[in-house]
């Protein structure tokens, strides 16, 4: 029998530290609720399990984020409902003022103030619609990054040339007598202004004198223009071409309206008429015509003078270009990043310029990793060529974009900058300077976990109407097709907003879903079974009880020792 080491007791002692060790895990699981309070319990399921944290919290911000989304496509569809209202009611004062009933200085002009404010409004409305201190409706938001990896630049506006046919056949111009006296040969000139209102100008050149054949010198027979100025007819009764076409060149400068709209000048044996302003803001002109009152004078002279009018330049607006044979072709020896770097990218939608020559054409393995997002436009050869290749470019374009688009296979008008080989954006423009709004909709930095929420310039020159006017009958008549192209810009802005909302009013239940079952995995791995705890506490906490008691029994053993010594 050992009395130094009591081998019974110390057994009995360890398994009472092993009970009240895993009774304390017991009392702390069941307090916190949690079975994983530390990485001693489960390392690899705390690792799983703060992952999966991070990640519900994500989800539960996201939805935060969605529902502040809406709310900003709210405020800004909200602020274009009243901008709808006031284009349906300038329509109807368009169509009011477009009425024959009216006079221009007093009724429609008051129309005309009506439509001033409500423009004024408009404008107001673009201004200053914002949603915590965004602004939402003045352009800032239309939307950039719709161009990557292409050089883009403008080319110049032109001004339209318009020439006439010859102004005067002058031998024909003869023969007048005192029946003549006081009447006209007139010279009409038929043109569109900057809305498209078609215009007449009229010209009088007026017969005057005693109706005999006399000379210049005399100054018995001339005719005078608008200004008064006096053409004398020669010896033999003709008025010079020269006389012809000054005068109606001066009667065209004094008329204020014309020569607001175009440049008037000598051209040849005709006149050329140069539209002051560039592009569609300038006027047209679009046929010239003669008349006269003349009773004995033949007509054969009109024929010279009228005619159809030969555009000598046409007009042209600045518009977007970029050069195609400046983006980069990809062969079959490109691997995938150098293929990356070669695509280009306009509003949204990927491009790939392939060569076309045998034996170096992409790859189908290429195709396959570039992804169906990627347009691959194979070119007739090695390098791209604008007579091959450029009109299938801007057809490829156009079909994937909806953008419209031309291909100058030669260079433009001159002046214009347009070069061989340019792809010019005839009707619509790409944003390279305006924003979009991100909104963070899932609980990475991936991109389909980001919306961007574009919406366009609302002022009424984006719109199309700063310059209507329905002060005459014929601004008033063209305003009808001004404001329902208006409207229709504003119902497009809202029909994007509104697709927005729909979509985001998705993302929301989309995931609220997942985070109910994430955190549903998550508590799985993480939280107490409390039923489960309760028993191995219950028989972790007997244990203890009954290790306590082996642990007396057992100190008693040594006490037999005594009984030897006696």
């Amino acid at each position: 029998m050992r009395i130094q080491h009591n081998i019974m007791a110390m057994n009995a002692y360890r398994n009472y530290n092993n009970n009240t060790s895993a009774l304390s895990k017991n009392l702390e699981k069941l307090s916190s609720g949690y079975k994983i309070n530390r990485a001693g319990d489960d390392a690899a399921g705390l690792a799983i399990s703060e992952k999966m944290r991070a990640q519900i919290t994500g989800l539960d911000k996201a939805q935060d984020n969605a529902k502040d989304g809406i709310s900003l496509v709210q405020t800004a569809e909200g602020a274009l409902t009243e901008v709808h209202d006031m284009l349906n009611r300038m329509y109807s004062l368009a169509e009011q003022s477009a009425n024959g009933t009216y006079e221009n200085e007093t009724d429609r002009a008051q129309l005309q103030k009506e439509v001033t404010q409500l423009k004024t409004e408009i404008n107001r409305i673009a201004d200053s619609a914002n949603f915590n201190g965004i602004q939402l409706l003045d352009g800032s938001l239309s939307g950039g990054s719709q161009v990557n990896n292409v050089a883009m630049d403008t080319s110049v506006a032109i001004k339209g040339v318009y020439t006439s046919a010859n102004a005067a056949a002058t031998s024909n111009l003869a023969g007048l007598t005192t029946d003549d006296i006081g009447k006209s040969m007139d010279y009409i000139i038929t043109w569109k202004d900057a809305n498209g209102t078609e215009q007449t100008t009229k010209v009088s050149l007026t017969y005057q004198g005693d109706g005999t054949v006399d000379n210049a010198v005399t100054g018995s027979n001339y005719f005078t223009d608008v200004n008064g100025n006096k053409y004398n007819l020669s010896a033999t009764g003709i008025l010079t071409a020269a006389q012809v076409t000054g005068a109606i060149i001066a009667s065209l400068k004094a008329d204020q309206k014309f020569s607001s709209n175009f440049d008037v000048a000598e051209s040849g044996t005709g006149i050329s008429f140069t539209a002051k302003e560039e592009g569609s803001a300038g006027a047209q002109v679009v046929g010239i015509g003669i008349a006269s009152n003349f009773t004995t004078v033949t007509q054969t002279f009109a024929t010279a003078m009228a005619g159809d009018v030969t555009i000598s330049t046409s007009p042209m607006d600045s518009m977007q270009k970029f050069a195609g044979g400046n983006l980069q072709v990809a062969s079959s020896a490109d691997d995938l990043d150098a293929l990356n770097a070669k695509i280009f990218e306009l509003d949204g939608h990927k491009f790939l310029l392939g060569r076309g020559d045998t034996g170096n054409g992409l790859t189908t393995d290429q195709i396959k990793k570039l992804g169906s997002d990627v347009t691959i436009i194979n070119l007739a050869d090695a390098a791209f060529a604008a007579a091959d290749d450029a009109e299938k470019l801007a057809a490829e374009i156009s079909r994937v974009t909806g953008l419209e688009t031309k291909a100058y296979t030669a260079a433009g008008p001159t002046g214009s900058g347009i070069l061989e080989g340019d792809i010019v954006f005839t009707k619509d423009t790409l944003s390279l300077t305006g924003n979009s709004l991100t909104l963070q909709i899932g609980d990475t930095s991936a991109s389909y976990n980001q919306l961007n929420v574009a919406i366009k310039d609302c002022h009424v020159a984006a719109l199309g109407i700063d310059g209507m006017d329905i002060g005459t009958q014929a601004g008033a008549a063209a305003a009808l097709d001004q404001i329902k192209d208006a409207i229709n810009y504003v119902s497009d802005v809202r029909g994007t907003l509104g697709a927005t909302q729909n979509r985001l009013d998705h993302t929301i239940n989309n995931l609220s879903v997942m985070q109910e079952n994430i955190q549903d995995a998550e508590s799985t791995i993480r939280d107490t079974d409390i039923a489960d705890e309760m028993m191995s506490y219950t028989k972790n906490n007997i244990l203890i009880q009954s290790a306590q008691a082996m642990l007396a029994q057992a100190n008693q053993v040594p006490q037999g020792v005594l009984q030897l010594l006696q």
